[in-house]
């Protein structure tokens, strides 16, 4: 017979408890231009970085070089 899987349960709620909780996501949409959101980002990371969450620190260096490449028009 094999293995089953089990099918992905399309349409239904996920659980957001780890945005909810802090997580580096915005909850609305921020308004400014790209320079602006980077250095938001930028100040995110920072933050992050001086409470010792690396990973949350790094997410953020992400998104602030997504907006510099935006600014740049090199996506």
């Amino acid at each position: 017979m094999g293995k089953q899987f089990s099918r992905p349960a399309f349409g239904t709620a996920r659980s957001q408890s780890s945005l909810s909780q802090g997580g580096v996501r915005p909850a609305s949409r921020v308004n400014g231009t790209a320079q602006q959101k980077q250095a938001q980002w930028l100040a995110r990371a920072a933050d992050a970085e001086r409470s010792g969450d690396a990973v949350e620190a790094e997410l953020c260096r992400q998104y602030a070089e997504h907006f510099f490449r935006v600014s740049r028009g090199q996506e």
